[in-house]
Order: C-alpha cells, then sequence, then structure tokens
C-alpha cells in the first residue's frame, strides 16, 4: 500500500485555483491567507482587489483572514464571503486526534497556553507554566489534571508529556523531565484533560500536556533572553538557614528558527545557574537544540531533532521541622551529575490524502548520584527506544488516524535491583466525522506490556461527540477509558534518602480507569470583548490505582526506622467534579486585554476504604487506616476546590500582567506523617496542617515595557505577598522571588 500511495504522488495532477474573497460588508479581503495546512505552507495572499491565483498539487486549501471564519476552497473559480468569527473558537488545535481540528468541534476539554505566557514569565522550566493552568497540578514533578493523581513521590505519571507528539517521560520512573523541555521556541501548549490512552498510550489515562515548537518553514524568528533574580528572605527568622544572604538564580535562553528554500532549521540553548530556595536543592544546567527539515518535492519532508542537557543538581525531600521547613532533614540532601541525550528522528509522506508519518526517539539518561554514603549507590542509567509509524486519512468531513508503536526500555543500578527491561507493543486507530453541526469520534488501542518476564495486554477505547447548538453554542460529552502498567521504578526501586527509604513491589497490579464528561462551550462578544464561556462536567473511576503510600514498612531501626515509600494498589476509587472557566481577549487601538478566570471543584472518594491493600510489621493496611483523616474517605494529597487566573494587559509599549492562584486546604494525607515515630523524627507536619498550610492565596505580578522595536524589559514578582504555605507534607514553597529580564525578539 505504501509503494502504491507513492506513485500516487507521481500522478497527481496540477489543480487550478481562482477566485475573489471579499468580507461580510461585501469590500475585498486584502492580503487573505491561502494556506495548505497539510504542509503548514501559505500559498498565496489575495491582492488589492481581493484577487488570487496560482496552482497547486493540494487537493484542500484554507482560506484564513483574522476575525473571520475559514473557508476550505477547491479547484476552479470561486467567489467567497467571509463570515465573522469567534477567534478564541476558531483556533486550531492538534491533540485531540493528531490531527488540526478547531478549538469549538474538540469533544474533550482543552486548554492552550500562549508563547506569550512563557515568555513573559520567564519560567526556568516549562513546568511552572504549566502549573498556572486551570485544573492542573504540579508537585514534586507529578502532573495532575482536575485531581487524577496526589503526590506520589517517584511514582509514573498518569499524565502524559509530549513534544511535537513524541512522548517525553523517562523510560525507568515515567516522569516528565520537566528540566530537559524547552522553553524557548515554543509555538503553544495544549493541555488535553480526561483519559486519552487510545492515541497516546498507556500514560495518559488522566490527560495530556503537547509541547508544539515552531517550524524552521514559518516566518525566521530570532529570540535572546537573559534573567537575574532573588528569592526574598522569609518572613520568620527561623526558616533563613542561609542568614540574612539571599539565594540567586539566572537564566538564559537563546533560539533561532528560519529556513534557505527547502532547508530548515531550529537552535536552542539554555542556560541556568539557580541557588534555590531550600537548603541543598539548587540547579546548574545547560541545553542545547538543534533540528534540521529538509523538504524533498512538495510531498515529502524528513528532519531529526536532537537535545543534549549536562547539569548538577541538588535533591531535598524532607525539613527538620516546621520552624526548619527550608532546611534539610539531618542536613541530608543528594547530589547528582546527571547528562541526557535525545535523537529524534522523523519522515512525512504526503501522498493524496494520505500522510505518513514515521517518527522515533532515542532517550539516554545518565545519572551519578553522591548522597554522601559510598555503601547506598543510587546512580542509574537508562535508554529508551520509541519507534511509531502513523497514517491519517482526511477527505472532506472524514479524518481517520491509525498507527503502530513500538518501544523498548533497558536500565542497570542498584537502585533498580540490577539490570532491567521493559517493552511496550500497542496498535491504535481513531475515526472522526463532521455531519452538519454534529462531530463525532470513536477510537480503539490494543497493547502489551512486558516488563522483565511479566507480560500484560489490554485494549481500550473512546467516543465523543460535539454538536453545534447555536452560533457560539456548542455541547459535547466524551467518554475514555485508560490503562498504566507499573514502572521499573515503581516495581524495583530499593534506597534510602536519610532516615526515610523506599521499598519495591514487583507485585503491582497495572492500573485502569474511566472518564466521563459533558461540557458546554459558550463564546459571545460583550463592550466589544470576546469571551468564551467553558462549562464541564466530569467523573473519573480507577481500578487498582497505583499511589506511592508512606508508611512504616520495616522495623523501627536505625537509621532507617523503617519509615518510607512503597508503591500500593490501593484499590477503586472515584473522582468528580466540575470544572468552568472564562477566556476573554479585547482589542482597541493600540490597547489589548485577555486573560482567563477558572475554578475546579474536585470531589474524590475511596470506594473500598476497607480492602486490605498491604502489610506493614504483621498487620494488614487498609486506605482508612493508611489516611490521616479516616472520618472520610478523600483520596490522598487533592485539594477540593482551585482557582487559577491570568490576564494581560497592553498599552502601546507597556504590558502589565498578573496571574492568580488559590487552592483549599488539603483534607487527607498519609497517616504516618503525623504519627509515631516518624512525627518524632520529622516534626511539625500535624502543625502545619493545624495551620492550614496548604490552603493558599498566591499572587504573580509581572510589567514589562518595550525600549525598541526587538527590545524589552521585564520586572516578575513571584508570590508578591511572600505567603508561607506547604506544597505537600514536610516541604514549604518559595518565597517571594524578584527577577529581572531583558529580551530582544526579532519575527
Amino acid at each position: 500500500m505504501l509503494l502504491l500511495s507513492f506513485g500516487e504522488v507521481w500522478s497527481q495532477s496540477t489543480l487550478v485555483y481562482q477566485g475573489k474573497v471579499l468580507n461580510a460588508s461585501g469590500e475585498p479581503a486584502v492580503g487573505a491567507e491561502l494556506r495548505d495546512e497539510e504542509r503548514f505552507k501559505v500559498i498565496a495572499l489575495t491582492d488589492s482587489l481581493g484577487e488570487y491565483y496560482f496552482e497547486s498539487l493540494s487537493r484542500e486549501i484554507t482560506v484564513y483572514q483574522i476575525g473571520y471564519e475559514r473557508v476550505i476552497v477547491r479547484d476552479g473559480k470561486q467567489r467567497i464571503v467571509l463570515k465573522p468569527t469567534m477567534n478564541m473558537l476558531e483556533t486550531f488545535t492538534i491533540s485531540e486526534n493528531k490531527t488540526a481540528s478547531r478549538l469549538k468541534n474538540s469533544t474533550i476539554s482543552l486548554d492552550i497556553i500562549r508563547p506569550e505566557l512563557i515568555s513573559n514569565t520567564s519560567p526556568t522550566n516549562i513546568e511552572e507554566s504549566i502549573n498556572r493552568m486551570s485544573g492542573v497540578q504540579i508537585v514534586d514533578n507529578q502532573p495532575s489534571i482536575r485531581g487524577g493523581g496526589g503526590w506520589s513521590y517517584g511514582a509514573g505519571s498518569r499524565v502524559q508529556v509530549l513534544v511535537d507528539g513524541l512522548p517525553m517521560l523517562s523510560g525507568d520512573a515515567g516522569q516528565p523531565l520537566w528540566t530537559f523541555l524547552p522553553t524557548e521556541g515554543i509555538k503553544n501548549v495544549e493541555v488535553l484533560k480526561g483519559a486519552s490512552s487510545v492515541i497516546y498510550g498507556s500514560s495518559a489515562l488522566n490527560g495530556v500536556i503537547n509541547l508544539k515548537t515552531r517550524s524552521p518553514f514559518s516566518d525566521p524568528f530570532t529570540q535572546v533572553t537573559v534573567s537575574t533574580g532573588v528569592y526574598d528572605l522569609p518572613k520568620r527568622e527561623s526558616l533563613r538557614y542561609n542568614g540574612e544572604s539571599r539565594n540567586v538564580v539566572s537564566n538564559l535562553t537563546a533560539y533561532h528558527s528560519s529556513h534557505i528554500k527547502n532547508t530548515g532549521i531550529n537552535i536552542g540553548i539554555n542556560v541556568l545557574e539557580d541557588e534555590g530556595y531550600k537548603m541543598g536543592d539548587y540547579d546548574n544546567r545547560v541545553r542545547v537544540n538543534l533540528g534540521l527539515q529538509q523538504r524533498i518535492g512538495p510531498k515529502i519532508r524528513v528532519g531529526v531533532n536532537t537535545s543534549y542537557q549536562q547539569g548538577e543538581s541538588g535533591s531535598f525531600l524532607l525539613w527538620e521541622s516546621l520552624d526548619l521547613g527550608y532546611t534539610a532533614l539531618d542536613s541530608n540532601t543528594t547530589d547528582n551529575d546527571v547528562s541526557r541525550l535525545s535523537l529524534d528522528p522523523f519522515i512525512h509522506v504526503f501522498t493524496g490524502n494520505i500522510k505518513h508519518t514515521f517518527q522515533a526517539r532515542y532517550l539516554n539518561i545518565d545519572n551519578q548520584v553522591d548522597n554522601g554514603d559510598p555503601t547506598n549507590d543510587q546512580s542509574n542509567t537508562s535508554n529508551l527506544l520509541y519507534r511509531e509509524y502513523q497514517a491519517k486519512y482526511s477527505r472532506k468531513n472524514t479524518t481517520l488516524v491509525g498507527g503502530i508503536v513500538s518501544s523498548s526500555i533497558a536500565t542497570a543500578s542498584p537502585l533498580f535491583s540490577g539490570e532491567q527491561e521493559a517493552s511496550n507493543r500497542s496498535i491504535y486507530a481513531q475515526l472522526t466525522q463532521e455531519i452538519s453541526k454534529l462531530t463525532l469520534t470513536a477510537g480503539g488501542r490494543y497493547e502489551q506490556f512486558t516488563l522483565n518476564n511479566r507480560e500484560e495486554s489490554k485494549p481500550v477505547f473512546r467516543a465523543g461527540l460535539n454538536y453545534e447548538l447555536a452560533k457560539y453554542t456548542f455541547l459535547r460529552a466524551s467518554y475514555g477509558e485508560g490503562y498504566r502498567f507499573p514502572s521499573i521504578a515503581e516495581s524495583y526501586v530499593t534506597t534510602s534518602v536519610g532516615p526515610i527509604s523506599v521499598y519495591p513491589n514487583n507485585a503491582l497490579n497495572s492500573e485502569s480507569s474511566s472518564n466521563i464528561e459533558i461540557g458546554l462551550k459558550q463564546g459571545f462578544r460583550l463592550i466589544k470583548t470576546e469571551f468564551m464561556l467553558d462549562a464541564a462536567f466530569f467523573s473519573m473511576q480507577y481500578d487498582n490505582m497505583m499511589e506511592f503510600t508512606f508508611g512504616q514498612w520495616g522495623p523501627i531501626t536505625p537509621p532507617t526506622f523503617g519509615a518510607g515509600f512503597k508503591t500500593l494498589n490501593t484499590g477503586r476509587s472515584q473522582v468528580r467534579g466540575s470544572e468552568i472557566s472564562l477566556s476573554f481577549e479585547k482589542k482597541s487601538g493600540k490597547s489589548s486585554l485577555q486573560g482567563f478566570f477558572g475554578y475546579t471543584l474536585v470531589v474524590t472518594e475511596a470506594l473500598q476504604p476497607n480492602k486490605t491493600i498491604g502489610e506493614a510489621n504483621g498487620n494488614n493496611l487498609t486506605y482508612i487506616n493508611t489516611s490521616s483523616n479516616p472520618s472520610i474517605n478523600a483520596l490522598k494529597y487533592r485539594p477540593r476546590d482551585v482557582v487559577k487566573g491570568d490576564f494581560i494587559f497592553t498599552r502601546s509599549r507597556l504590558t502589565i500582567g498578573a496571574g492568580l492562584s488559590y487552592q483549599s486546604a488539603v483534607e487527607n494525607i498519609d497517616a504516618a506523617f503525623v504519627s509515631q515515630p516518624f512525627s518524632i523524627f520529622v516534626p511539625g507536619v500535624q502543625e502545619s496542617i493545624d495551620q492550614q498550610l496548604t490552603r493558599f492565596f498566591l499572587i504573580n505580578t509581572r510589567i514589562s515595557y518595550k525600549i525598541a522595536s526587538a527590545w524589552k524589559v521585564n520586572i516578575i514578582l513571584s508570590n508578591l505577598l511572600n505567603r508561607e504555605y506547604a506544597i505537600r507534607p514536610a516541604d514549604l514553597g518559595a518565597p517571594r522571588t524578584a527577577r529581572f529580564q531583558l529580551s530582544y525578539t526579532l519575527g
């Protein structure tokens, strides 16, 4: 079939496009773009009379003009009258079906992070920007969407993280590599909320975060940013482990994207020196990205992207006490010298209505660890090889996406009990059909996992619909299944950090989930401002949920005293709730205002609270007797209410922005944190609960001024009021941080 489709490339005839484009008032639409969406290329612009003429091999061309609905045209003469539209509803997205579709037609909740929010807040890693989004929380590098996960130190992720559609999770632990992901050259970030395992595999049972980078075949773009800042002193003197000295953070990013004829190039570099705000919690690193692409005729594109990172960092697990919240337990820290290398070749072939894609990723991680204990070797290496072939058929109102995936992982470390191997093979397909005002989606995936001598396989399915009830009113409903196999780390990790141990559990069962959502998206105009209101109700059911559980797993003898983490299957559980968000945008002359506010309500419940989930020191453990608040069956480490918002106001050269974040108190954690003997060795957790430090309201502000056409200065204040808050047990969040940024942007 592939050979036959190649033959179609060379036999396809050239089509003639000719016509005139008018706006709603009948005037010529000057400068309207005629785009080949499949090849991300602008073919022509309408002239002063709104007319166009060109020849192309493409069977469909999109007419695009800001403020108007997009129109699909085919060969021949046409007279096109554009209709006004809501720009936010017309935004094109990729993540739901791995194909371009309008946000208004999505069958599942999907949010978009614009590149301006990333560049204007000068994050040291992309995690900081993503954590600003409604319904998303990241604790100790673990992302959670709508309460789908709590605090699971070192456990596998239930949220798939992608860069241009390729997974960026570590092979051994299945964790996002936030510091390895680019913050420069980002086109946007799409956050897909809900089970998405059909398209994106095992780790997507709670959602997907997809970073999309700039194409070198778009307009040339160059940006250089330098920033420096300090962590302010905490209000309480006892927290100032470094005396009156303020720790410093400095960051440099540079990015260039361009093309010469049919050859495109992306180059990015990031240099970070971060002393951190906690004892021994520093991060110094250099990362370089290089991407090369080549267009071979009108139908073939090949390329390779590569990234390399070298850095040193320190990790902080638990505080000494609440009064010494930024001091490491027993002053015990771990130093890491890590190198990472990724190599991502790809090829795109267009054959009529079918686009063939082959992409692969080789990811090597070498982490050398110095914990001050020569008898406890925590150094580790891992190699991951990911391969995917995908075919996408598009014609008129039908899109069919299917593919085959294969990945293999190999690790070697005493940390994971020696050498371990894992692999995954899967096949998937998803169909999207538009019928008048109705969009239907259905798909399935079959996965097979192997971990050493253990093998398991399972199918998952999803379905969704979107119906246009009225102009700018869209009703959606979706059902999706998720499935996650235990990671190597969850099954085999054996180590200790000071008095805390981490225990293996190679008897873990895989977890599965189902997600139901009903949502409504409403666009409207008010006071010359565009608004987009989105409301959703969701319910997620989990079977054999895997969670890192903190408890007394061994005898109470030094140096670890038997306390530590172990991954357990905690039985069936349920996460229900609702989410409402309001996005807005207004442009008037030299002024513009845009932003969003979102509220997420999450109600969680362990459905088998009295089921035996493990055994420690001869005692049967249940969800109830391992909970700090046994009067409720709420899942651990999850706030009930979360409010987030952000706005940007621009007037000529001046831009002012602010971000808001509120969460209610966490109602339930592991009982071991507030019980003896652990509460003796690490005091203050119960006191932090009594003070409701997990209930907080943070304000982040920024102000920038464009001093020249390409130069801009920016002052950023995070945690403006210098609030003291706890992001999880025995760990305080960052105090107020002030940063100064200078950026140069061309393009």
